[in-house]
């Protein structure tokens, strides 16, 4: 009986292990994904505000004084 219920928490345990490793995997790669095309968008955003600020004579932004 003692055997059984050994084999049986081992079993458990490994399949606990497998579904967590496998949703933090998913995870992992889901959040990789995210950050690129998040990174992306940030780009085009700031180009879209660089364009459309403007500049003093010399070429040079109001922040760049």
């Amino acid at each position: 009986m003692l055997m059984i219920m050994t084999i049986y928490g081992t079993v458990k345990m490994f399949t606990r292990m497998i579904v967590y490793c496998g949703i933090g995997g998913l995870v992992l790669i889901v959040r990789h994904h995210n950050r690129k095309k998040r990174r992306n968008e940030m780009d085009e955003g700031t180009k879209r505000i660089m364009r459309n600020t403007p500049k003093y004579e010399n070429g040079k932004y109001p922040w760049e004084k």
